[in-house]
């Protein structure tokens, strides 16, 4: 293998550096072209929902058995006779499957919270979809357990803010991976390059003594 000159190396990187400029500038313009005009941005919308208790004395036990219930109600908030009642309310364009993939539900550990977080490329869409997916699953939960022990937290608000758009880290990526790019092809193209390309090469190679060089003659156009 072929030794590399570090020194040699860093001034042919140097000689190409308007190569790397290039390649950061080229790489930021269409990442900011794609992320501000032709991705779609998506919004969050979402709204917490809480198990209460039934009985005006809150004790441990109550509390426990709530508890217990949020796994079984964060099933029911995505289940097709929940989702099917929503997109008939809102007259939604799309299967169950399809909401149900916009949908996400999580508990607090250790709260008797549920937080039911849908994402839309319409955000005033995506609030609605979580307001109604809340009151139906309340809904269907006083229907099923003939409870009333589930009530809104927190209203699902409208973000203005998409939450897959950020130009500013999108850009500055698109700008890193040009970099990376350009230093890999550089360093491929000075890999590859066998021609001599001083005279430190020529005497490791040749293993002789240079004895003069004559420098290049410039025209009479060339300064």
């Amino acid at each position: 293998m072929e030794e590399i000159n570090v020194r040699e190396i860093l001034d042919f990187f140097i000689s190409k550096i308007w190569l790397i400029i290039i390649f950061a500038l080229v790489f930021a313009a269409n990442g900011y072209l794609y992320f501000a005009h032709i991705q779609t941005p998506k919004y969050h919308s979402s709204t917490t929902i809480i198990l209460v208790s039934e009985q005006e004395d809150t004790n441990t036990s109550n509390i426990s058995m709530n508890q217990q219930l949020v796994s079984t109600y964060s099933e029911i908030v995505k289940n097709r006779s929940v989702l099917s009642k929503v997109i008939n309310k809102l007259d939604l364009d799309m299967s169950v499957k399809e909401l149900a993939e916009n949908i996400s539900v999580t508990s607090v550990d250790d709260t008797e919270i549920i937080k039911i977080e849908v994402s839309s490329v319409d955000k005033v869409l995506a609030r609605d979809i979580a307001s109604e997916v809340a009151k139906t699953f309340i809904s269907e939960v006083n229907d099923i357990f003939k409870l009333q022990n589930v009530t809104i937290l927190s209203e699902a608000q409208v973000e203005n803010q998409p939450y897959n758009v950020s130009l500013v880290k999108q850009v500055t990526l698109s700008a890193m991976i040009g970099l990376f790019l350009s230093v890999v092809i550089i360093f491929l193209i000075y890999y590859f390059d066998t021609s001599i390309k001083s005279v430190d090469a020529i005497e490791n190679k040749a293993k002789l003594t240079v004895l003069g060089t004559v420098e290049k003659v410039k025209g009479k156009n060339e300064k």
